[in-house]
C-alpha cells in the first residue's frame, strides 16, 4: 500500500491486521486506539425515528470500531431545491470527526450491516471534505462475521483529533450544473438506480437525458463484497462509458452513486463528481422534457 493511494477497499483480513498494530493495551477492560487507524459503523436506514446506534451499533459491530451517524453529521447541512440528504457544513464535519478521535493523518475504514451504501457514502463525505485517508470494508460487517471475526458491544476510549478541512466544491453538481450538462454533453452522466426506476416503469421515474444506467446492485457480488476490476470495468464498457473522459454520478437521493463514484475510483478514475440532489431533485425542478423514458432521450 502505498502513501499517495490508499485503496478504496480493504479486506477484513488487512483490517484484523492492521487492528492488533495500531491498539494500545487494553487498560481496565477498554480499548484505546491510537489515532492513525479508525474503524466507522456506519449502519443507517433512511428512517428517520431509527436510531442507527441504539438499533444496529449497540447490538454488536466489529472490536474498536466506532459509530459515524450519517443522521447526525447532516443536520446543519443545506438541503438546497429537492436534496433529500444535505451536505454538511464544514464546521459540523469536522467537529463530529474530531469528536470520533479522527486527524488528518488518521486512516478511516468505512464498514455497514448492510448493502454499502452508508458505507460508500461516508467515503465520498470524507473524500469531499479533503480526507483521501479513508476505505471501505469490502463485504462490510457481513464478511468480517463470514470469514469467522468476532462481534463485540464494548466500545473504545478516543482522545479528541484535529482535522483541518480541505472542502473540495468540484466534487458535487447542482442542478444548474446538470441542467447545462444535458445541453453540452461535456461530462458523461451514469445513474445508480434500479433498471425501472431508470427506464420510467411509474410517472414519477424516468432519467435525466444522456445518462447511462449502472444499477448499485450490479457493482456487488452475490455475498456483498465488490466485483473484480475486470468486472468492473465491464460494467462501465458495457453502457458506452468512457474512464477516461469526465464523469458524474447520480441516483435518486445522492446515496448510491457514491458507491458508482467509488468503483470508477477503484479503476483508477480519480475524483468522480456526485449530483447530491439527484433525480429526487430532478423531477422536482426539471421540465417533463428533461425527464427521458423507456431508455429514449
Amino acid at each position: 500500500m502505498t502513501i499517495n493511494r490508499l485503496p478504496t477497499l480493504v479486506s477484513t483480513t488487512w483490517l484484523k491486521q492492521q487492528m492488533c498494530r495500531h491498539s494500545n493495551p487494553s487498560i481496565a477492560g477498554k480499548i484505546t486506539l491510537r489515532r492513525s487507524l479508525r474503524i466507522l459503523d456506519t449502519s443507517w436506514t433512511p428512517e428517520p425515528e431509527v436510531d442507527g446506534y441504539k438499533t444496529f451499533f449497540k447490538e454488536a459491530h466489529i472490536p474498536s470500531s466506532l459509530y459515524f451517524d450519517l443522521k447526525q453529521v447532516q443536520t446543519s447541512g443545506q438541503k438546497g431545491p429537492g436534496a433529500k440528504f444535505p451536505i454538511p457544513d464544514s464546521n459540523r464535519f469536522q467537529d463530529y470527526v474530531e469528536d470520533l478521535g479522527i486527524s488528518n493523518d488518521t486512516h478511516v475504514i468505512a464498514y455497514d450491516r448492510f448493502n454499502s451504501r452508508p458505507s460508500f457514502r461516508t467515503w465520498f463525505l470524507f473524500r469531499l471534505f479533503g480526507h483521501d485517508k479513508v476505505s471501505v470494508l469490502n463485504g462490510g460487517l457481513r464478511q468480517w462475521v463470514t470469514d469467522g471475526y468476532h462481534v463485540t458491544v464494548d466500545e473504545p476510549d478516543v482522545e479528541e483529533g484535529e482535522f483541518e478541512v480541505n472542502f473540495r466544491p468540484h466534487l458535487l453538481r447542482s442542478y444548474d450544473e446538470m441542467l447545462k450538462n444535458v445541453n453540452s454533453q461535456a461530462e458523461q452522466v451514469v445513474d445508480a438506480r434500479g433498471r425501472g426506476n431508470f427506464v420510467g416503469e411509474n410517472e414519477n421515474d424516468g432519467h435525466i437525458p444522456g445518462s447511462k444506467n449502472i444499477p448499485f446492485g450490479s457493482v456487488f457480488n452475490d455475498d456483498g463484497t465488490v466485483k473484480s476490476s475486470s468486472e468492473l470495468q465491464k460494467l462501465f464498457d458495457n453502457v458506452g462509458i468512457d474512464l477516461s473522459k469526465p464523469l458524474v454520478s447520480t441516483c435518486q437521493t445522492g446515496m448510491t452513486a457514491c458507491a458508482v463514484a467509488a468503483a470508477a475510483h477503484i479503476l483508477g478514475k480519480e475524483d468522480v463528481p456526485v449530483y447530491n440532489g439527484s433525480f429526487t431533485e430532478w423531477f422536482q425542478r426539471a421540465d417533463s422534457s428533461m425527464i427521458a423514458r423507456q431508455g429514449k432521450d
